[in-house]
């Protein structure tokens, strides 16, 4: 369960479509920074869905290669 008293160090919404994505960097309680990237959207019954992927600061550089090397696949 996350701890709403984390120090935010930024944070951005994106809307696409209709789905927002949420990055949030904050501070851990050991100092460190962590990024979580949330995506929010209605389903079909009309329900809030939410789903969050927290990603730590030793793992950002691969999960950004991943994701350019998955970039040019949706060319």
């Amino acid at each position: 369960m996350e701890n709403n008293s984390r120090e935010s160090v930024f944070s951005k919404m994106l809307r696409a479509g209709s789905k927002n994505y949420f990055f949030d960097v904050k501070k851990a309680s050991n100092g460190s920074n962590y990024l979580t990237i949330t995506d929010s959207y209605k389903n079909q019954k009309g329900e809030n869905v939410t789903n969050r992927t927290l990603i730590f600061k030793d793992h950002v550089a691969n999960f950004i290669a991943t994701i350019e090397e998955a970039k040019t696949y949706l060319k």
